[in-house]
């Protein structure tokens, strides 16, 4: 938002020892962040009046002039210019830019300087300018011809600057520092904000008083008061469409608005004064439902669904029922609070307007704005929730200004005031004692007092405790609890005055969170070591997946309001997330691999108490880990390598066990449960063909988790060293097939048993299929023998393969292959 210091100092003294830099940072310190401080002369630098001396034909070019202009130099030499403005003239005054100005060719592109050059074979030292090449244009006709000065009662050689009055300085404030603040959205409200820093006079601005006329018979009917809590409405008429005087166009243009005529640019003249919207419409244009002359009705209801409307810009728009629209008696003539529309908007025909100054709930304006992206000066301030109070102020100052510039403008109905609000003024009861403990000193409280009276606020004083009544701008949204002054009088009193100083408090470590720690490290081993890729997800699902993957849904539970009516239940395993992103991932991606960390929701076992006496369901965190790869038949190992590697790089060891309950959407014999220390930490599986088909999965996919709650409660294996062996290792492999049902935990615990020399043993191969029995499977492993005194003989190892063998088909009945 721009802000003219001209203006300003109509309501505010601003000491003129008081620099504009220092102003705008008084400003930024206490209120509102001050972006950018712009001179109106600046722009202007090296441009000054010359008077054309001379206009001669160009030599060599039929639409140039040569023109010898006087710029009342020292020696009164003239200056020779080549132009090709149409409407050149002797003795015409005119803006000239010199040797070293930048100005805007033709009034388009960037910045150019001006130097000596030669436009067709002759000498020009300077350019005579239109109002659009040096910023002046106003979007009046003709601004692309050569700006007429004439009329100016200045010397050739003085300023353009000074000679227009353009010494104005333009505070361009931050309008999301505003949002809060809806009566600094005008000029009036920022003068009083200023008033208020500096401690200077404050000129409230008093309106005449308003009365009604005769002529026309005005109605309003608001049928919805919380979204238009005031209507305000009057008919002028004896009004002639011409252009603003310059005082109020060169007001407008200086903070950004373009001057259309003096009716239109009335009311943006006093929203920017004021901060009040208005909205006037060529009255001759309403229609009533009687169909009588001489009669305003107007209705502020609700739009239809799917109705069409087209806005002054031109654009139609389709509607439903939440926007709020202002109607005359057969017809929608404004979107409330947003733009008006094209079938009543003012032309040059127009004699009689009806003025509306109103007050509209500010999230329909907001969610109306969002909805159809139309952003509006009038949306800007609406959405901040304007002071009712301003409508009849702002009205006031309307009719003032319409009558100063058109004088035979008279009222000729009654002036309507619809209006539906109250406002919480308190008094807010604010405790001294609370005041200089939120401060952090003692503040004098004769100083607090005046703080809150320069803002507008009324105090009483009352024992040890102010009662502060809010004034009505103020009480909008912004001021109703007793730190809301306080920090009034905080930012005015200047936060560069309060003595920082540290707190006093003992330097403790924090207390660990076990399951935190465990977390982040297994977060690192994953994804360093075996390059899987973290997600992270909701802990919502959907009633579509969990069917698919044959889960019950009565035991999962389910939101009263959800985030998303898809997924309106809480998760009782990571899985059913991390199965949707591998089916996701799989199309980018041959191998995927992903495991997060998140809470499971268990209803049936007791979590945390509630805080009201209630115990919440049980919220473990748990780590999950999904892994696919086209072409990869074993995914199920490769969860298992993975899982197995991060316990035991956590310090954990681990055992796997067959379960006695199934996974609903798991392999009936490709799963295991995770004991740690005796105790269930999670499972891992393989998903099950059809279930993995319902899915959309495209490989065979294997997914397993681990309980990091349980888990960092257990203690971690003691580490043990040993010496490198002196004696090399003895491998084999052995190949057999065994029952299905064979369980490999039992196996190698039979097999480490029988042979002392048989160090280790490792699973690297299960097969089922062509070849095989349907109820046995092909197992094979890799042996590692080793003796601590010697090396071992061929003649040794053969011997302990033979009692391998032999428990094998003995105790397994297995077939040595």
């Amino acid at each position: 938002m721009l802000l003219s210091k001209k203006w300003l100092q109509d309501f505010v003294e601003i000491p003129t020892n008081l620099s504009d830099q220092d102003l705008a940072e008084r400003i930024s310190a206490c209120t509102v962040e001050v972006e950018e401080i712009i001179s109106q002369a600046a722009p202007l630098e090296k441009i000054v009046v010359g008077k054309i001396l001379s206009v001669n034909p160009h030599p060599n070019a039929d639409k140039l002039r040569v023109c010898e202009v006087s710029l009342g130099t020292i020696d009164d030499a003239p200056v020779q210019i080549v132009c090709g403005g149409s409407n050149l003239a002797e003795g015409q005054k005119v803006a000239v830019a010199t040797v070293g100005a930048k100005v805007k060719w033709h009034g388009e592109g960037e910045l150019v300087e001006i130097a000596p050059t030669k436009l067709r074979g002759v000498d020009s030292f300077g350019m005579i300018c239109s109002a659009n090449e040096i910023g002046l244009a106003t979007g009046q006709e003709g601004e692309k011809e050569i700006i007429d000065l004439s009329y100016l009662d200045a010397e050739p050689g003085i300023s353009l600057a000074e000679a227009l009055n353009l010494d104005d300085t333009i505070f361009d404030v931050d309008n999301k520092s505003l949002t809060n603040r809806p009566d600094l959205f005008g000029h009036h409200g920022m003068a009083r904000e200023i008033s208020a820093l500096l401690s200077t006079k404050f000129s409230e601005f008093v309106p005449k008083k308003m009365s009604g006329g005769k002529g026309f018979s005005l109605s309003v009917n608001v049928e919805d008061p919380e979204l238009c809590p005031r209507y305000m409405g009057v008919v002028i008429d004896g009004l002639k469409v011409a252009p603003s005087p310059g005082w109020l166009q060169k007001r407008l243009l200086a903070v950004g608005m373009r001057p259309i005529n003096n009716l239109v640019d009335v009311t943006n003249y006093v929203m920017l004064e004021i901060g009040q919207s208005l909205h006037a419409f060529d009255a001759n244009k309403l229609e009533n439902s009687g169909g009588k002359e001489k009669t305003v009705e107007i209705i502020v209801k609700r739009a239809a669904d799917k109705e069409k409307f087209k806005t002054l810009d031109g654009q139609e728009h389709e509607l439903n029922s939440d926007v709020l629209m202002i109607c005359d008696g057969k017809k929608s003539v404004t979107m409330a609070g947003i733009m008006g529309g094209q079938n009543s908007e003012i032309d040059e025909n127009t004699t009689t307007v009806f003025l509306e100054s109103a007050n509209f709930n500010s999230a329909c304006i907001r969610k109306t704005s969002q909805k159809l992206g139309l952003r509006t000066e009038a949306s800007l301030r609406y959405e901040k929730s304007l002071d009712p109070n301003l409508s009849e102020l702002a009205m006031a100052r309307t009719i003032e200004l319409i009558f100063e510039l058109a004088p035979g403008a008279k009222i000729v109905s009654p002036i309507v005031d619809a209006s539906n609000f109250e406002l919480n003024q308190g008094p807010i009861v604010l405790s001294v004692k609370k005041l200089n403990s939120k401060l952090g000193f003692e503040i004098d409280i004769k100083e607090a007092i005046s703080v809150l009276e320069r803002l507008g606020f009324e105090v009483k004083e009352k024992a040890e405790e102010l009662l502060v009544k809010i004034p009505s701008w103020r009480a909008t949204k912004d001021i109703s609890i007793a730190e809301d002054l306080i920090e009034e009088i905080a930012r005015v009193y200047g936060y560069e005055k309060i003595v920082s100083s540290l707190p006093t408090a003992a330097v403790v470590s924090p207390i660990k969170d076990p399951v935190r720690e465990l977390s982040r490290k297994a977060r690192h081993i994953l994804a360093e070591r075996f390059l899987s890729i973290e997600t992270y997800n909701y802990s919502f699902v959907s009633p579509v997946t969990l069917l698919r993957m044959k889960e019950n849904l009565v035991d999962y539970i389910e939101l009263a309001n959800p985030v998303s009516k898809e997924r309106p239940y809480l998760r009782r395993c990571l899985a059913t997330n991390l199965l949707e992103n591998v089916e996701k991932n799989q199309k980018f991606s041959d191998s995927v691999s992903l495991f997060e960390v998140g809470c499971r929701y268990i209803a049936e076992l007791p979590g945390d108490e509630s805080g009201e006496g209630k115990v919440l369901p049980r919220q473990d965190n748990w780590l999950g880990l999904a892994f696919a790869k086209k072409g990869n038949d074993q995914p199920f190992r490769e969860v298992k390598r993975a899982l197995g590697g991060l316990l035991e790089e956590l310090g954990y060891s681990f055992e796997l066990k067959v379960p006695e309950e199934k996974v609903a959407w798991g392999h009936p014999s490709r799963l295991a449960e995770i004991f740690v220390a005796e105790q269930i930490v999670g499972y891992l599986t393989e998903v099950e063909p059809g279930v993995a088909a319902d899915l959309g999965l495209d490989s065979r996919t294997a997914v397993g988790e681990i309980n990091l709650t349980r888990l960092a409660t257990l203690s971690i294996s003691e580490k043990k060293y040993e010496k490198i062996p002196e004696f090399p290792d003895v491998k084999r492999d052995l190949a057999f097939i065994v029952a299905r049902s064979t369980e490999y935990s039992v196996l190698e615990k039979s097999l480490q048993k029988v042979s002392e020399l048989l160090h280790s043993l490792e699973l690297f191969d299960i097969y089922q299929g062509q070849g095989i029995d349907p109820d046995k499977k092909s197992v094979a492993i890799h042996l590692t023998f080793r003796a601590a005194d010697r090396t071992l003989s061929s003649d040794e190892v053969e011997k302990e393969m033979g009692k391998l063998r032999t428990v094998i088909t003995d105790e397994f009945s297995g077939i040595i292959r």
